[in-house]
């Protein structure tokens, strides 16, 4: 769950309001129990409070790892990366040569971002090989 800037400023002044509720609660009962010179057996509160709700823990299941796509330098024949993605709904074709290009494509993509294909081309753009498949 993520929240706004302002979203998160109005839940932490409400969580600083609700704190102070609960300390004047607590104040109006020690000052009960100090009239009657004991405790006095205050019943719970009739509305659940979240805080007091006990939940079970439940085991995180764990994601399957998942090895990071790692790309070869090109070899000998090979002059560049052909890399298809869907972008927003799009499919997406681009070519690079520097593998550095490469690696942040790749390892820094942005939201909404899906690789599908990596090819390797030749000098007449022919595809030499296929590093990478989404079936």
């Amino acid at each position: 769950m993520s929240a706004s800037t302002e979203e998160l400023i109005a839940i932490n002044s409400l969580l600083i309001e609700r704190e102070a509720e609960f300390a004047r609660v607590h104040s109006i009962e020690a000052q009960i129990s100090e009239l009657l010179g004991a405790e006095y057996p205050f019943d719970p509160p009739e509305v659940i409070v979240p805080s007091t709700i006990k939940k079970k823990p439940t085991k995180a299941k764990r994601a399957a790892k998942v090895a990071p796509l790692k790309i070869r330098r090109l070899a000998e024949g090979e002059v560049a990366y052909r890399f298809t993605w869907i972008d927003k709904g799009q499919t997406v074709t681009n070519e690079l040569t520097d593998l550095k290009a490469v690696n942040e494509l790749i390892h820094d993509a942005l939201p909404g971002m899906k690789l599908l294909k990596v090819e390797t081309l030749d000098f007449d753009s022919s595809i030499v090989e296929t590093l990478h498949k989404v079936e």
